[in-house]
């Protein structure tokens, strides 16, 4: 919760600044479709930096994750914030570039009321349609069931939702559409302009530019040591109670240090050290340096320096294996045709997801996936344990050919075409060579014999299909598929198993 303030103050400080530079000139809000569109983008600012953290806090973030609330919040930026803003900047730039007035005032009025009511329609849809989803998805009976047992069961609620959002999100674009008709018309009714500016630069006095620190001591001076102690006061109070105690007492040290130095600094007349940093181009490009690269190796750093642990089996060999040369083929598939978009495989360590999907996921049941698919949302149910608990292939045929004809009610499109598309099995063995650079413990022989071993698990899938009356080729995409969602679960590490660096 301190850390969701520490990220929220920040971010409000900009909303209210920016709001409050409007301040002697909110009559003008009224007349003036730029200060329109800034002033809603900044709201929407306001109101996406609020919500962020909101969500980073654990009780809303196990009701809201996986669901539409994410999707509300992510186009409240991208509509409002984003969207918005850009709409003000072309509205200021366009008339100005081509040296006459806005063609239509009235239709960027319209623009602004009509993205407005479409955003608010968009957002407050999926609003409710991912609190809907959240709450349906955990609810139980009184004999400690799941209430609503079938994941179409919830999507049927949250249909109409998805026709509202709909509705918003073209408005949002017939809004652009009519700022695009007025912007081409003002355009056409100026002409470009080429002009030129004065600019004098500014005289600094000798004696002053000479007492003025170098590049040097401005990117190693104090307030770099005192940010660095600040960020380790910050470090300290995750570790533990006694080091959060020393990181607060540091933290308050640092915070007192720094408003003496600022006071001094400002009642001696002293240069004003952010100051010199924007007008020191050099010394302005070390520090972003040395802050990215900051953030670079804490980001980086521990997973490339800590060896990585392997779970091994009483036998010596790897509990989690590697994907076959079919299964990863079908996870390409997989990825390729954004499956992961509506479908997540991490099952969360709740009542009601070990419920509807069994045993919660494990980090090391995706050591070898490149990227992860963990995924982000779930318009359709989690998959992390589709081939254990759907371990019938004609279902997998039958449900990507036509997902009604097994999940009567489902809004996923049908995939005809990967029954009908080959996989170019002559790269197979190249894919699993690039995973073996990654880390994925492939041996030689297995990427020579990479065509064979696909050749060999395609053949057995095709032979279940035939004997229950499906006919699919075994180099066809479709297979492929079928062969990693029947291996998806099967990575669970098995009870005594060791771990090796």
């Amino acid at each position: 919760m301190m850390f969701s303030l520490i990220l929220w103050a920040p971010s409000w400080g900009g909303m209210l600044n920016g709001l409050l530079t409007l301040r002697g000139a909110w009559h003008k809000v009224r007349t003036d479709p730029v200060l329109k569109f800034f002033v809603a983008g900044v709201t929407f600012y306001g109101m996406v930096t609020f919500e962020g953290p909101l969500l980073s806090i654990k009780s809303v973030s196990a009701l809201g994750h996986y669901t539409d609330w994410i999707i509300a919040h992510v186009h409240n930026g991208a509509l409002g914030w984003n969207g918005f803003m850009a709409a003000g900047m072309f509205y200021y730039l366009v008339p100005r570039l081509y040296g006459t007035k806005l063609w239509s005032t009235k239709l960027a009025d319209w623009h602004f009321w009509i993205g407005t009511f479409g955003i608010l329609l968009y957002v407050v849809a999926m609003w409710v349609a991912g609190v809907t989803q959240g709450l349906m998805s955990r609810a139980e009976t009184a004999d400690g069931g799941l209430e609503y047992p079938h994941w179409v069961e919830i999507l049927k609620e949250v249909m109409p939702m998805y026709a509202v959002r709909s509705v918003g999100g073209g408005l949002f674009i017939v809004g652009w559409v009519m700022m695009a008709i007025n912007l081409i018309l003002t355009a056409r009714s100026g002409k470009a302009v080429d002009g030129e500016a004065m600019v004098v630069p500014m005289l600094r006095d000798v004696a002053l530019a000479r007492s003025e620190p170098s590049n040097w001591r401005l990117v190693f001076g104090a307030p770099l040591i005192v940010s660095c102690l600040g960020m380790g006061a910050l470090l300290l109070m995750g570790a533990n109670l006694w080091l959060a105690v020393v990181g607060v007492a540091v933290l308050f040290a640092v915070v007192l240090t720094s408003g003496v130095l600022l006071s001094r600094a400002a009642a001696g007349g002293r240069f004003s050290w952010h100051n010199l940093v924007e007008q020191r181009p050099l010394a302005f490009t070390a520090l972003v340096v040395l802050g990215v690269a900051a953030g670079g190796v804490v980001e980086l750093l521990p997973g490339i320096m800590l060896h990585k642990e392997v779970p091994v089996a009483m036998d010596g060999s790897l509990a989690v294996k590697p994907y076959t040369a079919l299964e990863l083929e079908g996870r390409d598939v997989y990825v390729s045709e954004g499956c992961y978009v509506c479908h997540s495989q991490m099952i969360r360590p709740f009542r009601s997801e070990k419920l509807r999907y069994g045993e919660p996921s494990r980090i090391e049941e995706s050591m070898w996936d490149h990227p992860f698919q963990w995924g982000s949302k779930r318009t359709g149910p989690d998959l992390a344990r589709e081939g254990v608990t759907r371990a019938d292939v004609l279902w997998h045929y039958r449900h990507m050919l036509d997902p009604r004809a097994t999940s009567p009610g489902s809004n996923m499109p049908a995939y005809p075409w990967l029954l009908a598309t080959s996989i170019d099995t002559d790269s197979t063995g190249k894919k699993l060579q690039v995973m073996q650079r990654l880390g994925v413990p492939y041996s030689d022989a297995e990427i020579q014999g990479a065509k064979a071993a696909y050749r060999a698990q395609a053949d057995v899938i095709v032979a279940g299909l035939a004997t229950q009356g499906a006919n699919a080729g075994a180099e066809s995409k479709l297979v492929a598929l079928i062969g990693y969602l029947m291996r998806l679960g099967k990575n669970q590490v098995p009870v005594g198993t060791a771990s090796s660096k």
